[in-house]
């Protein structure tokens, strides 16, 4: 159980205090790409200014040299003078010059001012979430994992606005899972097609059968296994309410896996040992869920890739955690700290802390504008609390603290008065 710094109950089962730093840094890669799109759509429009610039001089060029040639007043006439063809010859010259030169000019705008790539910074800013939901995952968060024979895993996740899905390249089994690998030596009366009359219990040794198919929602779990392992056969559909429920329903799958209409509820030692069977496929899968890889994330109902500004998806998970982290800030001992304490054995608790200096850092380097928004979820470090901090940094380490800032320094006393010597000489003021 976890505890607020102030040993009041801490409303949720995982380490927080993983999650901000992980979160932080995900945020900071988010922030990052927005301000490196921002930097990049700066410099376009500074390109284009630029072009417009380079663009009304040559047309105050092209307009200054028409007037100078004008004075020799330019002509194709066959009795135009000498001058008049020359000054002709250098206005068409001039022109073409700076046709050339607006075309250049044209193309390296086009170049330098184009609209950046969106769906890169997008990319990075996935990058950086996905770095978060691959390890963590947030408070309160609603699972669900399938795996099928010849085909994989795949996993999803339900927090708040978040919705993440996820691949499973390290599942534990590619084809059927023998079942004799998972709960060796288990008999479990199955209903069974007999050859005369309706479907009826029967005794089946699952060493035999394998795992074709499972699925898991929050607590609920239902698998597909099959009769025999090495050839077609008749299978079950199993369902569990939950790991430590004591009957299972189950359905009777014909050969082709259709469903047969018979279903029974398996209660009794059959319906326990059904159960164990669910609790080692989850035991096993549980390693692949840990090495998931995202390959989703998706906030409301709109697809992060999809998203045009790659800060939209760092302020929707700092505005998700910043209630908790303000209030873990004030419920914390030590200034300039958040921490946790977590019961560990009868009498015993361990406090988890991480100093919002270091918190900070993660962030200082990004432009103020997001620095904000990292500081209004609690995460700043406030004046009032860098001095308390020093202080009772001094404090732990055996000094005493230094006065400085807005404390009051006390003056050191005056000097002892200084006594002549008898017979001394003195020097008296006239």
């Amino acid at each position: 159980m976890y505890r607020y710094g102030d040993g009041t109950p801490f409303p949720f089962e995982e380490n927080f205090i993983d999650i901000v730093g992980a979160a932080v840094d995900a945020c900071a890669g988010m922030f990052t790409a927005a301000a490196q799109l921002e930097a990049l759509r700066a410099k376009a429009r500074e390109a284009k200014r630029e072009a417009d610039v380079e663009g009304a001089k040559l047309a105050a060029l092209e307009r200054s040299i028409e007037g100078a040639v004008a004075l020799s007043s330019p002509s194709v006439a066959k009795d135009a003078t000498l001058v008049q063809q020359t000054a002709l010859r250098a206005l068409e010259g001039a022109r073409h010059a700076i046709t050339l030169a607006r075309g250049t000019l044209e193309k390296r705008t086009a170049a330098v001012s184009a609209e950046p790539r969106v769906d890169r910074a997008m990319q990075s800013a996935f990058a950086a979430a996905a770095s978060f939901f691959d390890t963590h995952h947030l408070p309160r968060t609603a699972w669900s994992w399938s795996w099928k024979a010849n085909v994989g895993g795949t996993a999803m996740a339900h927090a708040a606005k978040f919705t993440v899905s996820f691949d499973l390249p390290d599942v534990p089994w590619t084809g059927p899972a023998r079942l004799a690998s998972l709960i060796p030596g288990t008999v479990v009366r199955l209903p069974h097609r007999r050859l005369l009359g309706k479907p009826a219990p029967q005794k089946i040794h699952l060493d035999r059968g394998a795992l074709l198919e499972v699925e898991r929602e929050g607590d609920e779990i239902t698998m597909v296994v099959r009769e025999h392992a090495s050839k077609k056969s008749a299978g079950w559909g199993i369902h569990l309410d939950s790991l430590s429920a004591t009957a299972a329903t189950v359905t009777l799958l014909d050969d082709d896996g259709s469903l047969s209409g018979v279903e029974m509820v398996i209660g009794g030692d059959d319906g326990v040992a059904l159960a164990r069977l669910a609790a080692a496929v989850v035991d096993e899968m549980e390693p692949a869920l840990a090495r998931r890889r995202t390959r989703d994330v998706t906030i409301g109902k709109t697809a992060l890739r999809t998203m045009v500004d790659p800060s939209e998806p760092a302020k929707a998970l700092l505005d998700l955690l910043a209630p908790t982290i303000r209030t873990m800030c004030q419920k914390s001992r030590v200034p300039g700290e958040i921490s946790l304490k977590r019961d560990v054995a009868d009498g015993r608790r361990e406090e988890l802390f991480v100093s919002r200096q270091s918190l900070a850092a993660k962030y200082a380097s990004l432009p103020p504008e997001y620095r904000q928004l990292f500081d209004a979820a609690g995460l700043g470090r406030v004046a009032s609390s860098i001095d308390d901090e020093e202080t009772q940094t001094d404090r732990r380490h055996g000094r005493e603290p230094e006065h400085g800032g807005g404390h009051r320094a006390v003056p050191p006393p005056p000097p002892p008065p200084v006594r002549a010597a008898p017979n001394a000489k003195t020097l008296l003021a006239s």
